[in-house]
């Protein structure tokens, strides 16, 4: 049950009748993983912090530099040097001291815990690591909501293989292959801000909807696909791989 200060924080919230007391409830009591401090990474925990996510890890073993303030928003010009997932967490509690935000100031890999968390963010920005995130949510039956962006483009994906087998994975979609992939980082790319500002603002909505809305029809298996040049989105049904190595047993 909320308390006073609860009810206070986040009446805004509470007051939305597919939401109420009971949703908040929900993602005090939820666990979320964030892999990424950087342009999606940011406004995701920013907002999750915000919302009332109860318990937030971040996760990035990259150092804050000049050329990411242009998106990274919880990152400011003084705090050049730092490492991001330690700068975002700080950042996280002094929007709201009263949840629990850790960092991780290292890469995560194959051997990275997902297992207490109940919905994981992929706000990374390589592919190697997408694969990984991918492998463990499936594995350890999480979902996962994926967030890309570059120049002036965006994707947002829900993944529940693990959960449901109806659901394609990420890899189903995006196989591995051994030919040279496409620049998709920002570092070679480009990108505007805002793009990873939007994306990662859909990323957290989901994870609250996941999380706490009642009667609630998830997005996962489709894809969407943002042009911030023209302002469209689009939305592809997705379909699973049934030869797939990770999700097709």
């Amino acid at each position: 049950m909320l308390n006073e200060h609860d009810l206070n924080r986040y009446a805004r919230q509470v007051i939305i009748p597919n939401f109420d007391e009971e949703g908040q409830e929900k993602l005090l009591k939820s666990k979320c993983l964030i892999i990424g401090a950087g342009g999606l990474g940011c406004p995701v925990a920013l907002y999750a912090a915000a919302a009332g996510f109860g318990s937030i890890e971040i996760w990035d073993n990259d150092n804050i530099e000049l050329t990411n303030l242009n998106r990274q928003i919880a990152h400011k010009t003084e705090k050049v040097g730092y490492n991001k997932a330690k700068n975002l967490a700080n950042e996280c509690l002094k929007i709201n001291p009263n949840i629990l935000v850790k960092s991780h100031e290292k890469k995560f890999d194959i051997s990275s815990n997902i297992y207490n968390f109940d919905i994981i963010f992929d706000c990374s920005d390589n592919q190697e690591t997408k694969y990984i995130i991918n492998f463990l949510s499936h594995k350890h039956k999480k979902i996962l909501i994926s967030g890309s962006a570059v120049q002036m483009e965006g994707q947002l994906s829900i993944w529940k293989s693990g959960i449901d087998k109806i659901y394609p994975c990420y890899e189903c979609v995006f196989p591995k292959t051994k030919q040279k992939a496409p620049i998709t980082n920002c570092r070679e790319a480009g990108i505007i801000g805002p793009i990873t500002g939007f994306i990662g603002s859909m990323q957290v909505n989901e994870g609250i909807k996941e999380i706490a809305l009642k009667n609630y029809s998830s997005i996962a298996g489709y894809l969407f696909l943002y042009d911030g040049l023209n302002q469209n989105l689009d939305k592809i049904k997705l379909v699973k791989n049934l030869d797939c190595p990770i999700c097709s047993n």
